[in-house]
């Protein structure tokens, strides 16, 4: 979460089988009935995944949900034929990098009509999501780079393996959760600016 006076903050976590419906609405459920009632909810970011779409759609109906653009241009590369993929990319970042949303559609179109003879699977892709990719538009442009990507999620998890993947297996479900537990308030509190504890085996036993 980024709150309105900027500042990041891992709100929980959940360890689940798959990120199928079922798990994605439990853990926004759980953010529900814990007080993020949603009223003030402006914006909600995700890489695409379908089940959790739907999850938001059902818990928190009706917020404006950013699709992280890198994750579109990933897929919007695996549609188009391997000499076009650099070429063709790199003009459809332009598109948000765009000075306005007026802008950047129109940079869209011109990059449509350009490529959709020789590649159109490309082109439906990125048409079909752009609407939801250019809501960062929505806010000043001191936040755009926050607010485009999920990277402020993908770096989280990073730390997250840094310190998890030498510790190997976890004996159970309980050791693991405090470890994460440890982990992400280690995390807050650093973006609090408090003095930080050592994350240590203690969060195994």
């Amino acid at each position: 979460m980024v709150t309105e006076n900027k500042r990041k903050e891992i709100l929980s976590f959940r360890i689940a089988d798959s990120e199928d419906l079922p798990s994605w609405r439990g853990f926004l459920a759980d953010l529900k009935a814990r007080g993020l009632l949603g009223q003030k909810i402006r914006l909600i970011i995700s890489g695409g995944n379908p089940a959790l779409l739907k999850a938001i759609s059902e818990i928190y109906p009706f917020r404006k949900v950013q699709r992280c653009i890198a994750h579109r241009m990933r897929n919007v590369a695996t549609k188009l034929k391997k000499h076009n993929q650099k070429p063709a990319t790199g003009e459809a970042r332009l598109i948000f990098s765009a000075p306005n949303k007026k802008e950047a559609l129109r940079r869209f179109k011109a990059w449509r009509k350009k490529w959709i003879v020789e590649e159109e699977r490309a082109v439906r892709c990125l048409e079909k999501g752009l609407y939801n990719c250019l809501h960062f538009y929505d806010f000043p442009e001191e936040m755009w780079k926050k607010i485009r990507t999920t990277n402020i999620l993908e770096r989280a998890f990073r730390e997250v393996r840094r310190r998890t993947n030498p510790m190997g297996l976890f004996p159970n479900a309980d050791s693991a959760n405090r470890i994460f537990y440890g982990i992400t308030d280690y995390m807050n509190e650093n973006r609090r600016g408090s003095h930080l504890k050592e994350i240590s085996a203690e969060y195994l036993t």
